[in-house]
């Protein structure tokens, strides 16, 4: 998007008054002050477009789709309840994940569901939730905000299967997809 503003010769010829200088051309053996168009292109009109352009709704919900290096943040992490030590263990992942450079956002509030959606609408690409077998064997699961997939992985591979799915992999070949 951009402002188009049709300034005839008006600037010139105010310029022309103050320097003293001419400002004529010529062209086709006539003399005259050329007409300026003025084009505008300022930051908010680009930022504006972009959110227009990644901004989808769907059946069930709004989001942003952005590409994944440009989203607001890498991931979210959601403890499927605030209890029996899921929110400290969410903690640890998130502190894992951002010592490893990711920029992650925490949510513990509300449905997961909800949560999910929240993330969506704000365009996040990826989602890590913690649930009972997290504390039994390690695992978490992993969203994909654009089809909504899920896989199962082992908390030791989440920064690397992280990397790849934000690199571009899509999420069915970095695990076995759940639910």
């Amino acid at each position: 998007m951009g402002g188009i503003h049709y300034r005839t010769d008006h600037d010139l010829k105010g310029h022309e008054k103050i320097s003293k200088q001419d400002m004529s051309v010529f062209a086709d053996e006539k003399k005259f002050v050329p007409h300026v168009l003025e084009l505008s292109f300022g930051v908010d009109r680009n930022v504006y477009s972009l959110l227009e352009l990644f901004y989808d709704e769907e059946k069930d919900r709004n989001l942003f789709k952005f590409p994944k290096l440009t989203a607001p943040y890498d991931c979210a992490v959601f403890p499927l309840v605030n209890k029996d030590g899921l929110p400290e263990k969410a903690a640890e992942i998130k502190k894992l994940l951002q010592d490893s450079n990711f920029s992650v956002f925490y949510d513990g509030s509300g449905s997961v569901g909800r949560r999910y959606r929240r993330m969506d609408e704000i365009g996040v690409p990826a989602c890590v939730t913690l649930d009972n077998d997290t504390l039994e064997n390690r695992t978490v699961t992993l969203r994909d905000r654009d089809t909504m997939k899920q896989i199962r992985i082992q908390t030791k591979e989440l920064v690397t299967v992280l990397k790849k799915f934000l690199d571009g992999e899509p999420i069915e070949k970095l695990g076995s997809i759940v639910g």
